[in-house]
């Protein structure tokens, strides 16, 4: 990445440096008094998104349900697997607060962004349907992470209000 001259405003962006543990330490090291923008959307649709990029590359895995849990008729959640931990921000957030103050971050809804006309005009995959009642385990998973987020940011997505985005055309 090239210097940042005076006047100049320099932007990274990717999914992965919020998740990944060594980033925030890096981060500060580097850059103290970066300003954070961190675009977060429905922790279930994002695994579903997660999935669907993954499934498009390799339609060989197997589907989401058996992904998902690793007892399903116990509806116990696999939260190893990659595509559902990534949702559980609160944790995340918790490794970034060690090195950076929450005035230094900016939340930004994903389905907001989504929304601006500018922006993803028909781009993106359609989600496969997944179960309606895997949905409903997810949302229920995820409840408590979203509401200590919504409590750590101050900031309320409301994502428990949200259908269960296998609406037909449903798209990210």
């Amino acid at each position: 990445m090239p210097s940042t001259l005076e006047g100049q405003i320099t932007m990274e962006k990717t999914p992965s440096y919020f998740v990944t543990n060594s980033a925030p330490k890096r981060i500060h090291s580097m850059a103290r008094d970066i300003k954070l923008i961190i675009v977060v959307r429905n922790p279930v649709t994002r695994a579903i998104s997660d999935y669907t990029q993954t499934l498009s590359k390799r339609p060989e895995i197997p589907t989401f349900e058996v992904l998902a849990f690793k007892n399903r008729t116990l509806g116990l959640i696999d939260a190893s697997w990659s595509a559902l931990r990534i949702g559980i921000y609160a944790l995340h957030l918790e490794s970034w607060m060690q090195y950076f103050p929450l005035s230094q971050m900016h939340f930004v809804s994903g389905e907001r962004l989504i929304v601006d006309p500018a922006g993803e005009m028909a781009k993106g995959r359609t989600h496969p349907k997944i179960e309606p009642d895997v949905i409903r385990r997810l949302h229920k998973f995820y409840k408590p992470f979203n509401m200590m987020f919504y409590q750590m940011t101050g900031q309320n997505f409301q994502w428990e209000l949200e259908e269960d985005g296998n609406s037909p055309g449903f798209r990210d």
